[in-house]
């Protein structure tokens, strides 16, 4: 594989470049492939970005001791918005947990600078098969022809909306055959109707995966070519998606900009002071939880020129340079696994991509229709957009999308420059 050395541009910070590994996987010893002996001893360390999810993974930590009884697994927990960063230390270092967590727009970052271990051995040895999951994460995870992390789980985007307000506004429940039309109609009536109560008939926002990405995908846009070289922000869907979000701030339908930086569109919608947000199956527990869960329901997103939502979750992954590559593997063949994948469901933390296991994630909320996020990821989910630095345009994003929204740029002007921008940074990744 052919390396590009990259500066890292994360969500949050600028950092050093990563040097500590390359070329064909660092310094693990011994082969990668399940051992031979189910009384292996090894010590492994277990990188992940979310305490709520924790008691699951312990339990399956628990279940793969019943397996492996001598293979002890720790846990190291960082808050999302500094995982990647101190995930950036540790490779620097050469102190990268054995088994990770991996995310899209990291993983080619991360396995063009030989940090991953590529999974072809347990691919080809059966240990792993990729027919068990959505095959747009395996997609998501894979580079060069060569697959880095095994789909632990995977997140679709859905309408959420609120029955007591629907009802107070006299507006009809959303359907699945819902246009953007209809969307819009039933977000202003409602905004004119509750207003004076504080109640917007959409939650809108900024965010990339839960509301622009799905909007230019459903207008039939894409946000970066299939051969990941191109911008696809300066398209006409893509303007026809910054514009309906912008008109939706402008006449009412949806908070400013401002609004939803002070507070966050999940916390409006699970307030009730918004009637509809689109939001992904990750926010299922905070919907549960909200005191306004009697009147939450969830159906499929809206149409434009197609039904489209961005498929994206997590991955599991191991580290290049791992000084316990087998019992990695045995930890990594186990949590790509049905059994890992159950628990996970019936713990209600996370919907698992391994298919077939979704049944008791969707029993976990029974109250909430969450078969929705099962069909979209089967019937019209797009693969999540990334590149080989996907963070260095993600800070672009974070730059012009509230100045798009809010009206501060025009849809053109803005637009043209975030292509622009992107542009110069997908230029960079090929030289």
């Amino acid at each position: 594989m052919k390396r590009r050395h990259f500066t890292f541009a994360l969500a949050a910070t600028t950092g050093a470049m990563l040097t500590a590994c390359s070329g064909d996987g660092g310094g693990a010893s011994g082969d990668f492939a399940l051992p031979e002996d189910r009384e292996i001893s090894a010590k492994l360390n277990y990188g992940i970005w979310d305490n709520v999810q924790q008691p699951a993974m312990e339990e399956i930590i628990d279940a793969f001791n019943e397996e492996y009884p001598n293979i002890e697994v720790s846990i190291t927990t960082a808050p999302f918005d500094q995982y990647f960063t101190r995930l950036q230390t540790q490779a620097g270092s050469g102190e990268m947990p054995d088994v990770l967590w991996m995310n899209g727009p990291n993983v080619q970052l991360y396995a063009s600078e030989g940090m991953l271990m590529p999974l072809s051995e347990l691919l080809e040895a059966g240990d792993i098969d990729p027919g068990n999951y959505p095959g747009a994460m395996n997609e998501l995870y894979t580079m060069e022809g060569e697959q880095y992390a095994v789909p632990k789980d995977f997140d679709t985007i859905g309408l959420w909306y609120n029955k007591r307000l629907f009802d107070e506004a006299g507006v009809e429940y959303p359907s699945d055959g819902w246009t953007w039309d209809d969307f819009r109609s039933a977000a202003k009536t409602i905004s004119d109707e509750l207003g004076d109560q504080g109640v917007y008939g959409f939650a809108g926002g900024v965010a990339n995966q839960a509301l622009v990405y799905p909007a230019i995908m459903q207008a039939g846009g894409e946000i970066i070519s299939e051969d990941g070289t191109t911008s696809g922000y300066d398209s006409s869907e893509a303007r026809q998606a910054f514009q309906m979000l912008a008109d939706m701030v402008e006449d009412g339908s949806s908070p400013s900009v401002a609004t939803t930086t002070d507070t966050e569109y999940y916390e409006l919608f699970s307030s009730e002071r918004a009637a509809m947000a689109w939001d992904g199956n990750w926010r299922v527990a905070t919907y549960a939880d909200s005191p306004a869960m009697e009147n939450i329901q969830v159906t499929h997103l809206p149409r434009e020129q197609r039904q489209a939502t961005p498929i994206h979750g997590i991955g599991n992954a191991v580290a290049a340079n791992t000084s316990e590559p087998e019992a990695a593997a045995a930890f990594l063949a186990f949590l790509g696994g049905e059994q890992a994948a159950i628990i996970q469901a019936e713990m209600g933390t996370a919907n698992p991509a391994f298919t077939g296991s979704q049944d008791a994630y969707i029993a976990s909320v029974p109250e909430f229709d969450l078969q929705v996020f099962i069909d979209a990821a089967e019937e019209y989910a797009i693969q999540y957009p990334v590149s080989l630095n996907t963070a260095a345009w993600l800070n672009e994003e974070s730059e012009y999308f509230p100045a798009l929204i809010s009206g501060e740029m025009t849809v053109d002007e803005g637009t043209s420059a975030l292509a622009e921008a992107m542009n110069a940074h997908l230029e960079a990744e090929q030289g």
